[in-house]
């Protein structure tokens, strides 16, 4: 009988499962999840046009003087593309990474050579790197502009965290918190689909 019940363990322990079994202990993993704080939009469009959305990006402003922040200023604004291209917000959304933000002024003019209506630009005013160790945090405020007239159409703010915690010993189990290769990219991944979620509903709303 205990024969039994230990091959019926370890053919458990062999199944893609959230719990680990083994001859010693009983190790549950948790995906941390990325906590977001509430979409805070300052300014919102009037009215957007219901098709023919062109739209330029450029690399993210980082507030943060560190080493690498222009490097950081890409990553950030092509996460953010390519969940904004995911969730077609616009018909298209070109991104050039070449040189980093390089003002208002500057970033309208290239988006007018481009033949783009929207302009879309971000800074990052919080960013923090815990790696898969640690506490990793991001904030944004990313604003969008209508070419044609200059004017600003959208302006709103969020963060997002994710972070590991120490494991926990319980009678029968042991509980621990696994956090993902990258949870860089999955905590601005997941703070741009909840803003491009946010721009779309005044989309919807036309």
């Amino acid at each position: 009988m205990k024969f039994c019940m230990l091959f019926v363990l370890l053919c458990c322990g062999c199944a893609y499962s959230p719990v680990d079994v083994s001859l010693s202990e009983i190790r549950y993993h948790d995906d941390a999840p990325v906590v977001l704080s509430e979409l805070v939009e300052a300014v919102t469009p009037q009215s957007l046009p219901e098709t023919g959305l062109r739209a330029l990006i450029l690399p993210f402003a980082l507030r943060q003087d560190i080493a690498v922040r222009k490097d950081v200023g890409r990553e950030m604004a092509d996460i953010f593309r390519l969940a904004w291209l995911a969730r077609g917000v616009f018909e298209v959304m070109e991104y050039d990474s070449s040189r980093p933000w390089p003002g208002i002024e500057e970033a309208m003019a290239q988006a007018r050579a481009r033949g783009a209506n929207i302009l879309v630009s971000g800074n990052v005013s919080q960013f923090f790197e815990g790696s898969r160790t640690g506490r990793t945090s991001i904030g944004a405020t990313v604003e969008i502009h209508w070419v044609p007239d200059g004017g600003l159409i959208w302006s709103a703010a969020q963060a997002a965290t994710m972070e590991s915690t120490p494991d926990k010993d319980f009678a029968l189990f042991r509980s621990s918190r696994r956090l993902p290769e990258d949870p860089t990219y999955a905590v601005m991944r997941t703070l741009s689909r909840s803003m491009a979620a946010g721009f779309a509903r005044h989309a919807a709303q036309e």
